[in-house]
């Protein structure tokens, strides 16, 4: 999936969720976590992060920790 549309998808959780929009993307990445090599764990990641990113949340590697 393409940066823009992992950002675009970001921008809908917060347009709809405000600041709960991070738990939301968490929860979502952590039902993948035992399969941290997959597709859909890489995605939700990255959208994971994207929130953040919007939110001006630190993120878990800004924080010095990996999930």
């Amino acid at each position: 999936m393409k940066h823009e549309d992992i950002s675009e998808l970001a921008a809908i959780l917060v347009a709809e969720h405000g600041c709960a929009a991070s738990q939301i993307a968490e929860g979502r990445r952590d039902q993948h976590r035992r399969e941290r090599n997959s597709a859909a764990y890489e995605l939700w990641d990255a959208i994971t992060a994207e929130v953040a990113r919007r939110l001006g949340e630190p993120t878990s590697v800004e924080l010095g920790r990996e999930h």
